[in-house]
């Protein structure tokens, strides 16, 4: 995965103040444990909570708030109360998949049905939390979300599209176990990329690989390239 660098030492320092929680708790200090990460789909969001879930030891939890709803009254926001009661009895980090699915209908809509009932009761077991893991929510646009629920987080940190440093990397780290010819400019492709998320560029670079090989030609070359950015689309 590749971050920008002020990205990557922020989710460095998350996993650094869980490890040293006991330490930070002699000083009565409090690890981060609430984090928000927003951004434009395919640039690392849900991997970035993997990477911390691995790098920590801790097994990932992942819940999609639309998996949770229920036609029953009541029953959603008991769902979700079950969820945070099982990370109390066991350490995880528990991924909030999408948020903004249902926070947004917080602002967005005068409903009382199950959708604000599961908002409130997430504000109310975020407020509680005192989990001995972690819980990171994801959310496409940072504007999408209920401001109260906004606050709950101890962080947030967004995950922006790739800049021409971080697409060029994503390209050469794809391309690594595959022989390139030489007329590939992996700074002009770069450029043709911008405005591409991480994820889209991966598939690109796949393709044109695939493309290659199909082809029956030892090396990726630059036609190769074109006729992926052809089949390409922009997030």
């Amino acid at each position: 995965m590749i971050l920008p660098n002020e990205v990557e030492e922020r989710l460095l320092s998350i996993e650094q103040e869980y490890v040293a929680r006991e330490r930070l708790k002699k000083f009565n200090l409090v690890p981060k444990r609430k984090i928000l990460l927003y951004g434009p789909p395919g640039c690392g969001k849900t991997l970035s909570a993997e990477r911390i879930a691995w790098n920590l030891g801790l097994p990932l939890l992942k819940v999609r708030f639309d998996s949770l709803l229920s036609s029953y009254f009541g029953e959603s926001a008991s769902n979700l109360r079950m969820v945070f009661d099982y990370c109390k009895r066991e350490p995880v980090v528990l991924l909030l998949d999408e948020c903004d699915f249902i926070a947004k209908s917080r602002i967005t809509t005068q409903d009382v049905g199950e959708v604000p009932r599961i908002v409130n009761m997430l504000l109310t077991l975020l407020d509680e939390y005192d989990a001995p893991g972690l819980v990171l929510a994801t959310t496409n646009l940072k504007v999408s979300l209920d401001e109260a629920l906004f606050r709950r987080f101890d962080d947030v940190i967004e995950m922006p599209m790739p800049g021409k440093s971080e697409r060029k990397r994503l390209l050469e780290m794809t391309l690594s176990a595959i022989p390139v010819s030489p007329d590939v400019d992996m700074d002009q492709i770069s450029n043709q990329l911008d405005g591409y998320s991480a994820a889209n560029i991966v598939l690109i670079a796949q393709r044109a690989a695939k493309i290659g090989v199909l082809a029956g030609c030892k090396k990726v070359c630059n036609e190769h390239f074109v006729k992926a950015l052809e089949e390409s689309s922009k997030f």
